[in-house]
């Protein structure tokens, strides 16, 4: 159990990271540096709508962390990309 939650910590440690540095990201980092349209930057993670932007590097990691989760169980695909859609942009 205790393997599961740090290999969650280090995937959001990841995502958390990658937002800040991803270059594919760059465009609407300056839009959220000029808070113009529903970006912003909120402690330097790139947000849109207040949910934090995933770069396309870490988008299938963090979805398999959501759908394997033990915290979640099963849950299926829409139900898996409901909770992600809500969270994560």
């Amino acid at each position: 159990m205790l393997v599961l939650i740090q290999e969650y910590i280090d995937l959001i440690d990841e995502i958390l990271q990658t937002n800040r540095i991803a270059t594919d990201l760059a465009c609407a980092c300056k839009l959220g540096q000029n808070s113009k349209g529903s970006y912003m930057l909120d402690n330097r993670l790139l947000k849109y709508q207040r949910r934090l932007v995933i770069p396309e590097s870490v988008h299938t990691d963090l979805i398999t962390a959501s759908y394997c989760s033990l915290a979640i169980a099963y849950l299926g695909k829409s139900k898996t990309r409901e909770l992600v859609k809500t969270r994560y942009y």
